[in-house]
């Protein structure tokens, strides 16, 4: 064996060892159902690390400096621009690449909840508005998840562009799913569209608006109910024939139990920040009806 075809297979042994070998490209968010979007269009190919730690409302939590760390260590940082990622974003300026994905999607204001007139489906692209304002949970919503899946995939494939054409056939799987997730909703809640369902914090208001119901939060602004607050939401409850309400467990249960006990009624959990969007929504939907099903 000549010295160069024995360099020449050395080198070759090097190459393919170093590309089998690669190591997942660290990205980061700040929430859960965003990192699990992000894994499910980036596959073996990245690592996602959630800022917020399991249990934490991202309405109250300030980062530290582990947080801090880790998001430096990442090729990109995905956001969806709510008010603590921001103090993440300003740390990594001219360090990591921010994305907000959640650019397209069309943002409802806060508390509203009440179907409008403005529907994006999932064959719909042009879904604008300002990521700047208005409703964060921007994620309750099979149709923002497919836009979200779209927006990684083309900066994951800026950044790793030998894998990009795995990383838009991906999304493009995991906007399927989330296609069908919508369509078997459509078709379950259809029989209550128009209903009012009642919450601790106004966290649905995307999902409301995409299957024509109507979200009732307690907490208005990210502030306890006020007596005369409650006295009217109890009101209201009592005329809609309301028997359940619906907290999350990232919040202070109380208020909800004392309207539901006001309204002879039961308080059941939902939970915004699950990470497994298309099983969040089935349990979403399946907590609804529930509640629709009760006199």
């Amino acid at each position: 064996m000549s010295v160069r075809f024995l360099l020449f297979f050395v080198l070759s042994a090097v190459f393919v060892s170093g590309v089998a070998g690669a190591e997942a490209i660290p990205v980061s968010t700040g929430l859960a159902p965003v990192a699990h979007i992000a894994s499910a269009v980036g596959g073996k190919r990245i690592k996602v690390t959630a800022m917020l730690p399991p249990g934490r409302s991202p309405h109250d939590y300030a980062p530290g400096s582990r947080e801090l760390r880790l998001a430096m260590r990442s090729k990109l940082f995905f956001t969806t621009n709510m008010l603590y990622e921001q103090r993440i974003t300003r740390a990594l300026k001219g360090r990591v690449p921010v994305v907000n994905v959640s650019e397209k999607i069309h943002r409802i204001p806060l508390n509203s909840g009440k179907h409008d007139h403005h529907h994006c489906g999932l064959d719909h692209h042009s879904c604008g508005g300002d990521a700047e304002s208005g409703d964060p949970h921007v994620w309750l919503s099979p149709v923002n998840c497919a836009l979200m899946a779209e927006r990684i995939a083309e900066e994951l494939g800026r950044i790793a562009p030998a894998y990009k054409g795995e990383f838009k056939q991906r999304a493009a799987e995991f906007g399927m799913k989330m296609r069908k997730c919508h369509e078997n909703m459509l078709k379950r809640l259809a029989p209550y569209k128009g209903r009012t369902f009642f919450v601790y914090h106004p966290a649905f208001g995307y999902f409301a608006n995409l299957y024509g119901l109507e979200q009732r939060a307690i907490e208005l602004g990210g502030r306890e109910a006020t007596p005369a607050r409650m006295a009217s939401v109890i009101r209201e409850a009592r005329k809609a024939g309301v028997k359940v309400v619906f907290v999350q467990k990232q919040f202070n249960p109380a208020s909800a139990k004392a309207l539901a006990n006001a309204i002879k009624g039961e308080v059941m959990e939902l939970d915004p920040l699950a990470p497994d969007a298309e099983k969040n929504f089935n349990d979403i939907c399946g907590a609804l009806l529930k509640g629709f099903g009760k006199k």
